[in-house]
């Protein structure tokens, strides 16, 4: 089966070029967001791969949960997503769909994660390093995960800074057993 990103990748860049031309970058984000959290819930997630529901119950259940905040240009894209069978990689579509935004806007969004919380001057000093290496502004979102003991692991686009203390010792103990 072809990559989630392969078959994502038309998707977002369809929606893109519609928004760009449509002078509705901020609209679309908004649609999308709110669909990725409709089919990221559990439940639907269930729903969406169940084969006993057909796609015209799924778009129409969708279109409940999403009420007046899905006008018609969203309900076209569930319904070709249905009828291709893409609906499960909509939180897919919608994450591809904010970084062309970002790129258009010359903007990048990285995730810090560290081992424990990172403070507002530390989000500042990073922001400030990768601003000056990407040469684009940079929105930091930060998570922690206590299994990496220490260090961080830096995720923006396509570059990824791995200066985690549970790496380090993974790369020692590999380099121990050679």
């Amino acid at each position: 089966m072809a990559e989630i990103s392969t078959l994502a990748r038309p998707y977002a860049q369809a929606i893109f070029s519609l928004a760009l031309a449509d002078n509705n970058l901020k609209v679309w984000s908004d649609k999308l967001a709110l669909l990725k959290e409709v089919a990221s819930n559990e439940t639907m997630t269930e729903v969406i791969s169940d084969p006993d529901i057909s796609n015209e119950q799924v778009i129409d259940l969708f279109k409940a949960i999403c009420k007046d905040e899905l006008d018609e240009q969203g309900i076209n894209f569930l319904k070709l997503a249905a009828e291709n069978s893409r609906l499960d990689i909509i939180p897919d579509i919608a994450d591809m769909y904010e970084a062309l935004r970002a790129d258009a806007e010359g903007s990048i969004e990285a995730q810090v994660i560290s081992a424990y919380a990172v403070n507002a001057s530390q989000k500042k000093s990073i922001a400030e390093a990768l601003k000056k290496k990407l040469g684009r502004d940079v929105t930091i979102t930060t998570k922690t995960d206590k299994s990496l003991l220490g260090g961080v692991i830096i995720r923006a686009g396509d570059m990824v800074i791995d200066g985690s203390v549970k790496t380090q010792l993974e790369k020692i103990t590999h380099a121990l057993m050679s």
